[in-house]
């Protein structure tokens, strides 16, 4: 019973800060992004793309049994030799006009180095349970924004190739699989500090949402 009142309350944390009521993907979603928008969200979200992986093996060290099984499965598909994630994420960025050196080159915004900071931080160092519950509140979302980026990409901006939407075609069904397993996890071993986890899962939110405000100030000051 108090798992399923955690997850409750972690859902509605997650709700309250879901990342499709941002302005930017609401911007995406009515087609009102500039190709340089689109362009700054490509090279700087990246650091988040390839830094991700890393967040999980620094994790999958600090536990064992079923959870580590699970974060590794995660990570082989995060690293597939065949189609690695962050190789995905550059295809989509060349297809709308980032090179290579763009995206490796590219400085951090302060909101786009704070998201991959804090992430680190949490799998690194807080309570297991409470790394999980972050990257439940990240994965959770996915696909649902998946699915919406490739909708605007395909009806507005004129991204349509399969390889160029790649990334988003693979989030979009993927992560409802980690979403389930580390639903599952939560509910079967989430021991801990209740509201620990909930500030912790709160931090992940803010420091994503954090991340699309960078882009989307940026963006705003570009205008004036």
């Amino acid at each position: 019973m108090a798992n399923t009142e955690l997850l409750k309350k972690l859902d509605a944390a997650i709700a309250e800060k879901n990342l499709l009521t941002h302005p930017f993907y609401q911007d995406w979603q009515a087609g009102k992004l500039s190709r340089e928008a689109l362009q700054l969200y490509a090279s700087q979200y990246y650091r988040h793309v390839e830094a991700f992986p890393g967040h999980l093996r620094v994790l999958a060290a600090r536990t064992e049994g079923s959870l580590q099984g699970l974060i590794r499965e995660n990570l082989a598909e995060e690293e597939n030799p065949v189609a690695p994630h962050p190789k995905l994420w550059r295809n989509f960025a060349a297809a709308v006009g980032v090179g290579e050196d763009d995206i490796t080159c590219c400085p951090a915004l302060p909101g786009t180095q704070a998201v991959v900071q804090k992430f680190r931080e949490i799998c690194g160092d807080r309570p297991v349970a409470e790394a999980v519950a972050a990257l439940y509140a990240y994965e959770s979302q996915v696909p649902e924004i998946a699915a919406t980026k490739m909708e605007g990409l395909k009806k507005f901006y004129g991204v349509t190739a399969p390889e160029e939407l790649a990334y988003f075609a693979v989030h979009q069904e993927t992560d409802k699989l980690h979403r389930a397993a580390w639903r599952g996890w939560l509910e079967e071993h989430s021991g801990g500090d209740e509201e620990e986890i909930l500030k912790t899962t709160n931090e992940a939110l803010d420091a994503l949402w954090g991340a699309l405000d960078a882009v989307h100030c940026e963006k705003q000051e570009a205008r004036m």
